[in-house]
């Protein structure tokens, strides 16, 4: 299993600021309010980076502490329009590596019309997550490059990042079918690539360093 704390530490040059921290104390408390205990993982997430606004929040909330509970569900985050929130059932809690839930109807009237879908285990969701906020604005370094019509990526820069390994290393854990995850130079800048019927519809990179950052952005000629 992957560890999302090391490589989004890796991604956002993460120094262990006091800030960017809760208190054992603050999670305990929560955790006794809840009634639960979380997932080691998750707690840790939480002593090491949890209150860290850039990486947890800049884009999508997908850690929204205090945490709530909707029915069987302790909510754990949120998309960056409130149409979708993200979850946890209070019986995979247990479990080290949990998967993570969404649901897009999660203000139905009725809780049992509530609507969850999987999405990745915490350890991946966390990372991923991680990765979309950067991209999207969290990183110092940012960019984004959609494409609707046809015209604006290359149609071949899948193949192009995928021939680029191992200077650019494809995060398979992370991918889903409309989506692909990449880094490079240790975590030093990270990727992601929006895909519909295999062509590419949105690219987007960041990075803490600007170098690093211009260097990519010329190579692969966007």
């Amino acid at each position: 299993m992957l560890n999302p704390i090391r490589l989004v530490k890796k991604i956002y040059q993460s120094n262990n600021a006091e800030p960017d921290r809760f208190s054992q104390l603050t999670l305990e408390q929560h955790e006794a309010e809840l009634g639960i205990q979380l997932p080691a993982l998750l707690y840790h997430y939480l002593l090491e980076l949890g209150n860290a606004k850039a990486i947890n929040e800049s884009h999508h909330q997908f850690i929204h502490f205090p945490f709530e509970r909707l029915g069987e569900y302790i909510l754990i985050g949120k998309t960056c329009d409130d149409d979708g929130v993200w979850g946890i059932h209070q019986n995979d809690l247990k479990e080290h590596n949990p998967l993570v839930q969404m649901s897009r109807n999660f203000d139905a009237l009725k809780q049992a019309e509530v609507h969850w879908f999987d999405t990745l285990p915490l350890a991946e969701f966390l990372l991923a997550q991680a990765i979309n906020n950067g991209v999207n604005g969290g990183l110092a370094h940012h960019v984004q490059i959609y494409d609707f019509a046809g015209d604006t990526i290359p149609p071949d820069l899948g193949e192009k990042l995928a021939n680029l390994a191992p200077a650019i290393q494809e995060i398979s854990d992370l991918n889903r079918p409309h989506e692909k995850y990449f880094a490079t130079d240790d975590f030093g800048a990270v990727m992601v690539l929006n895909l519909d019927d295999g062509k590419p519809t949105a690219f987007l990179m960041g990075s803490q360093n600007p170098d690093l950052f211009d260097a990519w952005l010329h190579k692969l000629a966007l």
